[in-house]
Order: structure tokens, then C-alpha cells, then sequence
């Protein structure tokens, strides 16, 4: 034994530490051999069947070949104890290349497939027990992305062998298999899984249905022998997918078949574990399972799909599409069975006749890709949900519910109540006319599903209202004079009958109207009982008083145009006012009067039925203050504004600034800088005490003039002509001297120079607001001409910076350029002023001698040409 235990962890040690990834599925099966050689003993072959995705090994990057040996665990479902050491088994059969048995016609973009099956078989005796055996297969790790859930998770290939709690009587069991063939899906296509197994038992039947895959609990790597004891725990899913949901809601298992179908989700790999139920003579005797990881491509395949049937209960008009929206679709014939054809993908018709059609669909007539596909069709318009029920109820009473469904054709036969109770599932009724009893106040939503004998079906929602007590009021608390009699007025929803108490003063204690006539303050009290047995109480205190309390605030006086509201305090249940006009409201406790005459008294009646008391109230009105800061002005710029206030005997003034005083009426604004708004607010000792505000502009008004350039140069008998400007209108213009001047009124005179002069320009605005400017006129005695320097110095010291042309008497520059003495030309101007600063492409020019060529137009209009050479010095 212990030389058999070595051998055992030698295998082990010597396995390599690799992950199971390469596999992709899996399941364990089970047939009866015979009894064993120990007395009550069975002998059983075990077969462990694993499958492998070669084409995705061969794109993986740590990837191995199906196992030579695996190992196995097999535990007493008694107690959950391991019936005996891990062991290993070797491999016993190998497939390559496992068939594909489901795939679509026209397939594009089609997935390769390399899929595998290697089976690992044993046999073993096994006492016989209660509860029986579990076998099981538990390695480390599922493949990485799986879209569903268990990416990188272990995985438990599991089977249970049935005890003597099942097998009674000498039966004896086989387990079921499934095939290994393999389906073609294409992402958000119609496809079928075939998920379909054999039973070695003809008596026994199958029933299937999905399940949890497992996962292998701290498995690790393929040397993993640590196996864990039922029960196991399933996977992680991602939601929305569960186990019973593995390839979402659009697909579904047929319990009969083991074929799955439907519309696939979006590609990827799916862990998809699909459980049968074998029973025999209709007991149930095992379960049995199967865990594949299935690939969904991204392929697409021409084809027709419809819905499996079409029915259309509003009216008569449909609209048809192919569910299977590939691009290989090219052409389309839709019979809609009234023999009426089109061949548009999506057309719309309107039948003119109810009944039940056959709608039948072509795609690709003619062509290899072609299919088709039929559907029943229904047209019953007007079919209508409804009902009724007699909510509000008390809770604990049942509520009666009422089909009103409608249908024009054939009967309403189906219902389907749900009460809208949560967390119970018997609130629900398939009666047309049920009953429910609500528990507990509050609103539920009540859904009808209500279908006809044709095949139409729609649902329809009411909330039902549950109450602790019925609806019921009666009149608010109130009071009387001990003279009057008053109606007492009780509101309910549904019919019932009222009870009132005390019988005192009161005209009949059963009637919902009575009439009372209490001469002491007295609380009377209603129950009232609905014709469903609910019932409800309330009460009304009525409070009796011998006359009328009332007083107002004292008389009072107001700024005229201002509001005042007439306070009254008192007792009585109706007021009225006098005089109307000027109040918000006659008729209420304490309103708010405008008074607009000097003096208005206002009188105000509060009754309590029969009795009744008046106050009047005296309002005076004063005048507001008439504030007026004087009109708006305008001074000149450096002088002062005097200010004049008027209209009360308190004045403030904003903003201070210049200002020599802010609380006077007539402060002055002292040589103000700009325009200025102020404000003064009056206020007056006498009448109304309230302040008023005016305002008063100041406009600063700053004449600028500019008699152009500060300096300039004429030559002899060159005219100058002057431009004067402005920044006021209207301005009056005077320039002094008028030596040698056109005019000494004007803006824009022309000076005739004989030597050098400087005239001083005056402009006036109409309020006397003067602005000055001089201009300097220098007389060169020389004729028009380019004059240039032979040298500069651009060196950065601002003497002689710049190489540039002094213009006398010239009135345009043409051209000015500089060459090096490669004659390359380094600077070019036409601006007149504007001079080289001896650098070129933004670096400094050598010293060196330069030439220069220059063309001018002299104010007569003559050409002038110059060219000559500078010496640049550094």
C-alpha cells in the first residue's frame, strides 16, 4: 500500500502545473456492469468524457493536449466521505475533428472548428448504499472571456449514481449520454443546439431543462487533487444571464427534444449546462449533465424567419418584416395568404376581411440561398380589455371585480387576474368575475389579461383603492348664536346609513342633512355604516354664543397711495365692509385698504347667524414728500456744477464724490472728472415721513483739439495744408497767427510758409468750452527731394539706428530698397519715416557697404530717382 502511495504522489509531483484552458466541456457517464464479486455490490464502467477546442488552442498561448490521465474522485453520497483515494485514469479513446451536425445553408464569414473528445473509461465495484455514489472530475480553469460568466473559474464534471433509495427492487441504472455533435450559431441569428442523449434504458423517458454549471473550489492547475465534497457550488454568472438563462431570455430548451432554439446573443463563448431527468415507468430515477462552453460567431447567413403566429385585434392592417435581417436577403415575395403578393422586404397590408390567413415568405427565389417560411395569420379588430370593480373598500372585505372586455369577433373566453398583491403568488384568478380580499390599506395596480375565442389577447390596469374606513366627512367645527338653528351636512362615498349622537336639539339622528339648534356648546358625533359592511365615524363641535365679539385696530394715519391692512379680531363666521371700493375684499376678516381721499372710514359687520356687531375704522392720508433734484446740466471740463434741491426739508445726496456737503439741498459738484448721475433723497418733517428719491445728470463736457502733427517740414514754396480735428460737434474754430493761413475760421486752412512758425488751434463749443493744440511749421530753403545718409549705426545705442531717406518736400515714396553686395535685396519700404535697422531674415547684417535705390513723387507731381551707397557700422 505504501509503495502504491508513492507511486501515486510521484504521478502527481510529476504533472506538469499547467491550466485546463485547452478544455471546453465536459460530462460523466455511468453503465451497470454486473454485481460485484463482494456480496451487495455493483460493478460500474465510468466514463469521463472531455472535450478540446483545437482551433482556439492552437491560437492560445499556454496550451496542452487532452490529458493522458485525469484524476477521479468518488464519494459515498451516505456522509459525502471519498469511497476511496484520489486515483488517476488514463485515456481510452480519442476523436479529432467532431462532426458538425447543425449548420446553415449560404454561410458567410463561417467559423472554423477543430473540436475534440477524448474519453477516459474505468471500471469499479461499489457497495451498495442509501443515498449512492458521486463522481467527479474537478480541474482548474475554464477559458478566459467567457461572455456569460466562469471566465478563469474551475470546472466540475460531475454524475450521481442512484443508491437503493432509488434503485428498490433489484433495479439497476445506466446513466444517459449525450451526443457530441456540433452546432453552428451565428450571433443574433435563428439557430439549434442539439443538446439531445441516449438512454441505454428503453423504459426510461427524458426530460430536460438547463442548470447550473459547476465550478471546482480551489482548483488551481491540472494537478489538482484536492477535490471538494458535494454539493457543489455553481459558477459566477454575469447577469443577465443564470444558469437556467445561459444564452439569454431569446432562447429556450425544448424539455422533449433537448433542442435548443431561438435567437442567439452576441458573439462570444457561452458556458451552456444542460440537465436530464430520466424517469422510469414515470419515477424519477436520476439526473444527469452536460457543461460545454459554445461558441457564438459573428457569421451571417441568408434565410426567412417569421414569428410563430401573427395576430392583430386594433385593426386589419400589418406590417411584416424578416426577423432574419441579413444583407444575403436580396429578394423578397410575401404570399399574405387573401391572394395578394409583394416584393418589398417590409410591406404593409390591409386585409379586407376578418378571418384566419396563412402568411408564407420567400427569399432568394430561384437561387441556391433560397428559403422560405409560413405563419398563421389572425384578423379580429376591435377587440377591447376592460372591467369594473368597487373600490374604494375597507380592508378585509372582498372587492368585486367585473369583466367588461369587448370583442366584435367571437366570445371572451380567458382571463388572467392579477390583484397586484407583492410577495405572494396567489393573489392572481382565472374567473371572468372574481373576488379579492385585500389585507392591508394602500393602492394596488390590478392587471387583466383578457383574450378571445380567436386568439385575441390584451391587458388592461386600474388601481384599487383599500382603506382602513370608508370615506366620510362630516361639517367642519363651527358655532352659532343661541338663537339660530344650523344644517349639519354628512359626505359618503357609497350608500350606506348614519347614526348621530347625542339625540339632543337635533332634528333626526339618522338623516345624513339633520338640522341642530344646540343652546350650550355641544360636540355631536356620526357613524356611519356602508351597504359592504365598512364603517366610519366623525364629529362636529358646535360652539354656542349669546352675541358677536369684535374689535379693530384704532384709527390711523398713512402715506397717501400707500396700503394698509385693516386688522379686526373677533368670533364671527361672515364680515362685510363698507366703503368697497378701496379694499381688497369686502367680505373678509381683515382686509387691505388704499385710501386715496384725505380721510375715509371704513365699517365692518360680523355676524354669527342671526347676531351681529359693527366697529368702524378712521384711515388719513398725507402726501409723500415731492422730491426734485433740478434739471440735468452740463459744465466744462475743470469746472464747477452747483446743485438744487427741492421739496422737503431733509436732502441726501449719492454718490459724495466731488461733492463739498451730501446732506444739504444745495451742495456743489467741484470740478467733476466725468459724467455723473446723483441722487438726492427728500425726506420732510411734516405729512408723510417717508423719503423720495430724484435725479440730476451732470455732464462733463471736455472739448479735445488736434491740429495734426506736432512738427512738420515744408520746403520753399511748398503749401502746407492743415486738418484740424475734434471730438465735440458744431465746434467754432480759430487759428492764430493767421500768417500766411487761407483762413483762420476753418478747419483745414492751407499755410503758405515763408519760414518757420507755430500756430495755436482754438475750438469753442456753444457753451464756451474751449480745447487748444499747436502745431510747429519748419521752412527748409532747398528744393524737393530724397536726402540720404552715407552711414548709420544700428548697434543698439539709438544714435543713427536706422538707414532711411529724409523726404522733403515729397509727397509719395515709390520704392526704397537696400541690396548687399551680392545684390541680394536685404530691406524694401514704400512708407515715407520708415527705415532698415540693418538686419534681414531676422539676424544682423555684416558692416559693410550697402546700396540703395530709391524713386519719390514730389508734391508738384515730378518724378524723382536717387540710388547712391551706405556704410552699415558696427
Amino acid at each position: 500500500m505504501k509503495k502504491a502511495l508513492l507511486i501515486l504522489l510521484l504521478i502527481i509531483c510529476g504533472l506538469p502545473a499547467a491550466y485546463a484552458k485547452h478544455i471546453i466541456g465536459g460530462e460523466v457517464i455511468y453503465d451497470y456492469i454486473g454485481p460485484g464479486d463482494a456480496p451487495n455490490s455493483k460493478i460500474y464502467r465510468i466514463t469521463v468524457r472531455l472535450f478540446r477546442d483545437g482551433q482556439n488552442c492552437t491560437q492560445a498561448t499556454s496550451c496542452a493536449e487532452l490529458p493522458a490521465s485525469i484524476p477521479i474522485g468518488i464519494f459515498n453520497s451516505d456522509n459525502n466521505s471519498l469511497n476511496r483515494p484520489i486515483f488517476f485514469v488514463s485515456q481510452t479513446s480519442f476523436v479529432n475533428n467532431l462532426p458538425i451536425t447543425l449548420k446553415p445553408a449560404c454561410l458567410t464569414n463561417e467559423p472554423i472548428f477543430q473540436y475534440e473528445a477524448a474519453d477516459y473509461s474505468f471500471t469499479v465495484e461499489l457497495p451498495n448504499n442509501a443515498a449512492g455514489y458521486t463522481v467527479t472530475y474537478q480541474t482548474c480553469c475554464r477559458v478566459t472571456g467567457i461572455t456569460n460568466g466562469g471566465s478563469d473559474q474551475g470546472a466540475n464534471y460531475t454524475t450521481q449514481i442512484p443508491g437503493d433509495n432509488i434503485l428498490i427492487s433489484g433495479l439497476t441504472d445506466n446513466s444517459a449520454r449525450y451526443g457530441t455533435g456540433i452546432s453552428v450559431i451565428c450571433y443574433n441569428k435563428a439557430f439549434k443546439l442539439d443538446f439531445s442523449a441516449e438512454d441505454p434504458d428503453p423504459r426510461d423517458s427524458l426530460v430536460y431543462y438547463f442548470c447550473n454549471a459547476y465550478n471546482a473550489v480551489g482548483a488551481f492547475n491540472t494537478g489538482f487533487i484536492e477535490f471538494v465534497p458535494p454539493p457543489y457550488v455553481p459558477i459566477s454568472y454575469f447577469a443577465p444571464y443564470t444558469g437556467n438563462t445561459p444564452l439569454g431570455p431569446l432562447a429556450t430548451i425544448d424539455p422533449k427534444t433537448g433542442i435548443i432554439s431561438g435567437t442567439a446573443p452576441g458573439t462570444g463563448k457561452y458556458v451552456v449546462s444542460v440537465c436530464v431527468d430520466s424517469y422510469r415507468d414515470g419515477r424519477f430515477i436520476n439526473t444527469h449533465r452536460k457543461d460545454f462552453i459554445v461558441t457564438v460567431a459573428p457569421c451571417d447567413f441568408a434565410g426567412s424567419e417569421l414569428n410563430p403566429t401573427y395576430t392583430n385585434c386594433k385593426d386589419s392592417t400589418f406590417t411584416f418584416q424578416n426577423l432574419n435581417n441579413s444583407p444575403l436577403n436580396i429578394t423578397f415575395l410575401w404570399d399574405f395568404g387573401d391572394g395578394n403578393t409583394s416584393n418589398l422586404a417590409n410591406p404593409t397590408h390591409t386585409y379586407t376581411d376578418t378571418g384566419l390567413y396563412t402568411i408564407k415568405l420567400v427569399v432568394n427565389r430561384g437561387s441556391e440561398c433560397a428559403d422560405s417560411v409560413t405563419a398563421p395569420l389572425r384578423v379580429y379588430p376591435k377587440f377591447i380589455p376592460d372591467f369594473s370593480q368597487n373600490s374604494p373598500m375597507c380592508k378585509g372585505l372582498p372587492v368585486q371585480f367585473n369583466d367588461l372586455s369587448f370583442a366584435t369577433y367571437g366570445p371572451v373566453d380567458k382571463w388572467k387576474w392579477d390583484f397586484g398583491v407583492s410577495g405572494t403568488q396567489a393573489d392572481t384568478s382565472r374567473l371572468k368575475n372574481p373576488t379579492y380580499t385585500y389585507p392591508l390599506a394602500g393602492e394596488y395596480k390590478v392587471l387583466l389579461t383578457s383574450g378571445s375565442i380567436k386568439g385575441c389577447s390584451d391587458t388592461v390596469s386600474q388601481v384599487v383603492t383599500i382603506v382602513d374606513s370608508p370615506p366620510f366627512s362630516v361639517t367642519n367645527d363651527t358655532l352659532i348664536c343661541s338663537i339660530d338653528t344650523l344644517r349639519l351636512n354628512a359626505i359618503a362615498t357609497n350608500p350606506g346609513t348614519i347614526t348621530w349622537t347625542p339625540n339632543y336639539m337635533i332634528s333626526n339622528i339618522h338623516s345624513f342633512t339633520p338640522l341642530v339648534s344646540p343652546d350650550v356648546t355641544t360636540t355631536y358625533y356620526a357613524t356611519y355604516s356602508d351597504n359592504f359592511g365598512c364603517t366610519a365615524t366623525d364629529s362636529v363641535r358646535i360652539r354656542v354664543v349669546d352675541f358677536v365679539t369684535l374689535s379693530a385696530i384704532p384709527d390711523t394715519t398713512i402715506c397717501r397711495t400707500d396700503q394698509v391692512t385693516l386688522t379686526v379680531n373677533g368670533d364671527a363666521l361672515q364680515y362685510t365692509w363698507t366703503p368697497a371700493a378701496t379694499l381688497s375684499s369686502a367680505t373678509v376678516q381683515s382686509p387691505v385698504a388704499t385710501p386715496t381721499a384725505a380721510s375715509t372710514t371704513y365699517r365692518v359687520t360680523g355676524r354669527i347667524g342671526k347676531c351681529f356687531k359693527t366697529e368702524d375704522i378712521v384711515i388719513r392720508t398725507v402726501p409723500y414728500p415731492k422730491a426734485n433734484a433740478g434739471k440735468d446740466t452740463s459744465i466744462c471740463f475743470g469746472f464747477n456744477a452747483q446743485l438744487h434741491a427741492t421739496g422737503g426739508s431733509i436732502y441726501n445726496w449719492s454718490p459724495t464724490f466731488f461733492l463739498n456737503a451730501a446732506d444739504i439741498a444745495n451742495p456743489i459738484s467741484q470740478a467733476p472728472t466725468a459724467n455723473i448721475q446723483y441722487i438726492v433723497t427728500v425726506s420732510d418733517t411734516l405729512g408723510c415721513p417717508k423719503p423720495v428719491k430724484d435725479t440730476i445728470l451732470v455732464n462733463v463736457i471736455r472739448v479735445i483739439a488736434n491740429a495734426g502733427p506736432r512738427d512738420t517740414a515744408v520746403v520753399t514754396g511748398q503749401p502746407l495744408q492743415l486738418n484740424a480735428t475734434v471730438n465735440i460737434p458744431n465746434g467754432i474754430y480759430s487759428w492764430s497767427p493767421g500768417t500766411w493761413l487761407s483762413g483762420t475760421t476753418i478747419p483745414d486752412p492751407v499755410s503758405s510758409p515763408q519760414a518757420d512758425i507755430q500756430y495755436t488751434l482754438a475750438i469753442r463749443n456753444s457753451i464756451g468750452c474751449i480745447g487748444r493744440d499747436t502745431i510747429n511749421v519748419k521752412l527748409y530753403l532747398v528744393k524737393p527731394d530724397l536726402y540720404v545718409p552715407s552711414a548709420f549705426t544700428p548697434n543698439g545705442d539709438a544714435t543713427n539706428p536706422n538707414f532711411k531717406p529724409i523726404a522733403l518736400g515729397i509727397r509719395s515714396l515709390e520704392s526704397f530698397r537696400v541690396y548687399n553686395r551680392w545684390g541680394q535685396l536685404v530691406f524694401s519700404t514704400t512708407q515715407i519715416g520708415t527705415g532698415w535697422d540693418g538686419t534681414f531674415g531676422g539676424r544682423g547684417q555684416e558692416a559693410a557697404t550697402y546700396v540703395w535705390y530709391a524713386e519719390a513723387t514730389d508734391y508738384q507731381g515730378k518724378k524723382i530717382k536717387r540710388k547712391g551707397s551706405v556704410v552699415l557700422i558696427r
